[in-house]
């Protein structure tokens, strides 16, 4: 099972330092995530983020092997021709270390701040990952669909073959549904293990129903705070057959790392058996 760390929305400079230290320490990868804007007339839980794939990019060029992510973006608020090449760039430039995390999106104000429309965000999102691999891969041949028009171009091609995968977010049954038909993988946040394993049979289950082969299901934890609590998390999340974990940035920290190194060295080496 992998093991990766998550930064905080507002990260800067120090991304730089903590992504070397998740690298020398073993993790397998290091995500960031998005949120475009927030609503300024009612409460909300987060503020807004850096651009994550810019983010990402400055990780890159500091780290050599640990995988690159985010959980997630919203993608389809994009030109998706201009959000190819982004991506495609950082694919490039990070020798294939890059795992786009998508979501349809819930924040109605990041919509209206971008003009995009809000009640059309899942049908979007589908045909928006169906248009980056179409790009990435034969762009000449060109696009026709319910939302984007893409004519025949020569585009810049990733550095992975068929494109970056792209791992869907999603929590409810028509966001499992689309991750099923249409992802590389799952993203899904801090749920208790009932609820992942639960989300994890429901799709599961969708792709044998499309004769699909199974695909890796990722999730967000709480950090274990000692060595003992470190080796349990593994453990019940790798017997549930969960493919990879990512520790959730706590409240006022950068990331989410234990306070321990040893005890994310515990986590990694049990997640690993």
């Amino acid at each position: 099972m992998d093991v990766g760390v998550k930064f905080s929305l507002t990260i800067g400079p120090e991304a730089a330092e903590l992504a070397r230290r998740a690298e020398d320490l073993g993790y397998h990868s290091v995500w960031v995530s998005e949120r475009v804007a927030v609503p300024i007339d009612q409460p909300h839980p987060y503020d807004p983020s850096i651009d994550p794939w810019i983010a990402l990019s400055f990780i890159a060029a500091c780290t050599t092997r640990v995988r690159l992510g985010t959980t997630v973006s919203q993608i389809a608020l994009r030109d998706p021709v201009l959000m190819a090449r982004e991506l495609a760039t950082l694919d490039i430039l990070s020798r294939g270390r890059m795992i786009v995390g998508a979501g349809a999106g819930w924040v109605q104000a990041e919509f209206l701040a971008t003009n995009v429309p809000f009640e059309t965000r899942g049908g979007r999102l589908g045909e928006f990952v169906r248009v980056l691999r179409k790009v990435w891969t034969v762009p000449e041949e060109g696009w026709e669909g319910k939302h984007f028009r893409v004519p025949g171009v020569k585009l810049v091609r990733p550095y992975t073959p068929s494109g970056p995968k792209i791992y869907m977010g999603a929590a409810t049954r028509p966001g499992l549904r689309r991750a099923a038909k249409l992802g590389d993988g799952l993203l899904m946040g801090s749920l208790p293990l009932a609820g992942v394993i639960g989300a994890k049979d429901t799709v599961m289950e969708r792709r044998r129903e499309l004769g699909l082969d199974p695909f890796p299901v990722y999730c967000q934890v709480e950090p274990p705070e000692t060595i003992a609590a470190a080796k349990e998390l593994a453990t019940n999340y790798r017997e549930a057959g969960i493919s990879g974990i990512i520790l959730s940035e706590r409240v006022a920290k950068e990331s989410g790392f234990p306070s321990d190194d040893a005890v994310s060295r515990a986590l990694i080496e049990a997640a690993a058996v």
